[in-house]
């Protein structure tokens, strides 16, 4: 038997003789309740001092659980919110590879995002990349119907491809 496991079994040992003690202490009257009460209080600090190894650092993380999610939320969450910044910067800047990767990590996330398919032709136009652009057209006539195929001639400025 470990050392732990025999720490516990004295541990209840001692709890058990406090609460006797304690008992044996509200029993009695008087001046007579003294030694019962001290002793019954000094093993139950004794309890505490042997289980505190094990439960000390448990119980602590608990109390301290909801006021440290104050200051450091630990939520997380099923997707990252939806922000165009990074994917317009890189695009802005030519970063073709950069721009397109976060396009996609918008449209994975957000797959109803219209503006995103629409911004990545928009960036495959300007770049020249033919292929790019019919890919996202494809997706998004897929994804929209009819619908976007329309937007994609507007964003096109009435210039249509071949795959129109």
């Amino acid at each position: 038997m470990n050392w732990t496991k025999a720490r516990w079994i004295l541990a209840g040992i001692v709890l058990l003789v406090s609460v006797w003690l304690m008992s044996a202490g509200l029993k009695a009257g008087g001046i007579g309740a003294a030694f019962p009460v001290i002793g019954s209080a000094l093993l139950f600090v004794t309890f505490i001092i042997m289980i505190a190894p094990d439960t000390a650092v448990k119980i602590s993380e608990w109390i301290a659980r909801p006021f440290a999610a104050l200051f450091f939320p630990d939520d997380e969450f099923e997707k990252p919110p939806l922000s165009y910044v990074l994917a317009r910067k890189y695009s802005q800047e030519r970063k073709v590879d950069a721009a397109l990767q976060e396009y996609e990590r918008i449209l994975y996330f957000y797959p109803q995002e219209r503006d995103a398919y629409l911004e990545v032709i928009e960036l495959a136009q300007r770049v020249g990349d033919v292929e790019l652009r019919e890919k996202y057209e494809t997706l998004l006539r897929e994804r929209f119907g009819e619908g976007g195929s329309q937007e994609v001639e507007e964003s096109s400025g009435g210039q249509e491809t071949a795959s129109m």
